[in-house]
């Protein structure tokens, strides 16, 4: 019995044996045509747009349109002297390029990703930028339709014309300009984005109240070339906190303005008090006024700031003269002249004050 049986089981062991062996060459062929299928598709989009990376899509026809969208993650920075913002942002850059669609009978729905050096894209920069880093590979996402989407995440300092004719109580607006360098206004059009436009809800930066503005679609002058490039400038606008500087600056001023003040409230002949007081509120003064200037740049106009800081640094070398002038008459005989001239400086010198505080923030 064992005898007969044995030939059986023998055959079914190498027919068994056989099928796996089958069925795991069939499963690691099925394993490599996968990557294979993906990298042959890669490989058709490379050898396609290869030949296109100098000429923009329909070359003979109208400006090619470019979408462009900014989501400022964070500012974290406005130097006022070196007119300098750090901005965090995320750029979207889309267009069509029907060259790099597929034929009808190889679309999938994927996604193709694809060096910009391989593709013709809208070669551009950020016009005031200052040294920022790049932070995703230069790669452009590419449909079945030929949809083109390049997105780049931009952190570092961006240059600003600030103007500080009402420091501080002042606005400003903070660009971000782009600019294509390759394309003319014949060639490229710029479109705002909006649905891949937009601001986080908080920024971390201290002393500025942000919000965005819509942005400007424009020309750019290139010397030596004889079209414009097309630009958009995303804008922010900027919105100086003027509360630390009411405390750290109008407030000890006032004081030190008060401080002066008191010179008249004593009598003109005890001069030691009174001349102390005097140079004490001038010597302040000079303190604060270059702590003042120091944050700012050296521009040729006064700010509402420096306007006040020599109100009131005249305001102390008055008191100081009327101070000297008063003890010289208390000291030859002219005692109810004196009393005469504190008694009008008393009321005068917190007028003027008003006057300076008027002129310098409210006019």
């Amino acid at each position: 019995m064992l005898m007969i049986l044995l030939p059986i089981l023998i055959r079914l062991y190498k027919n068994l044996t056989h099928a796996l062996v089958r069925l795991l060459l069939l499963s690691v062929t099925v394993v490599l045509m996968l990557p294979a299928t993906a990298q042959a598709q890669t490989e058709l989009l490379t050898a396609k747009s290869a030949k296109f990376t100098g000429e923009r899509p329909n070359a003979d026809g109208p400006p090619t349109d470019v979408h462009l969208g900014l989501f400022l993650i964070d500012v974290d920075l406005v130097e006022d002297a070196a007119q300098r913002f750090n901005a965090d942002l995320f750029l979207n850059v889309t267009w069509q390029d029907p060259r790099l669609a597929l034929p009808k009978r190889q679309r999938k729905g994927l996604i193709r990703t694809v060096p910009l050096s391989d593709i013709w894209w809208p070669r551009g920069f950020i016009l005031n930028e200052r040294g920022v880093a790049r932070k995703l590979q230069p790669t452009a996402e590419v449909d079945d339709d030929g949809n083109v989407r390049h997105q780049q995440r931009v952190i570092g300092p961006l240059a600003v014309d600030l103007d500080f004719k009402d420091f501080p109580f002042d606005e400003q607006v903070l660009p971000i300009v782009l600019v294509t360098y390759a394309n003319s206004i014949k060639d490229v059009r710029f479109l705002y984005g909006p649905e891949t436009s937009g601001g986080s809800e908080k920024f971390s930066i201290e002393g500025w109240q942000l919000s965005l503005l819509e942005p400007v679609i424009a020309e750019f002058d290139m010397p030596g070339h004889a079209h414009a490039r097309p630009s958009i400038t995303f804008r922010v606008a900027a919105e100086r906190v003027t509360r630390y500087y009411l405390l750290t600056l109008v407030f000890p001023m006032a004081m030190i303005i008060l401080m002066a003040w008191s010179v008249f409230w004593l009598q003109p002949d005890i001069i030691p008090p009174r001349i102390s007081v005097a140079t004490a509120s001038i010597f302040s003064f000079m303190a604060f006024g270059f702590s003042v200037r120091a944050k700012l740049p050296e521009v040729s106009y006064l700010t509402r700031a420096d306007l006040f800081v020599t109100g009131c640094t005249f305001l102390v070398f008055l008191a100081l003269a009327v101070t000297v002038a008063g003890s010289r008459l208390a000291n030859s005989d002219r005692m109810d002249k004196a009393l005469r001239i504190n008694a009008i400086s008393r009321w005068l010198y917190i007028l003027l004050f008003v006057v300076v505080v008027y002129l310098s923030f409210l006019y």
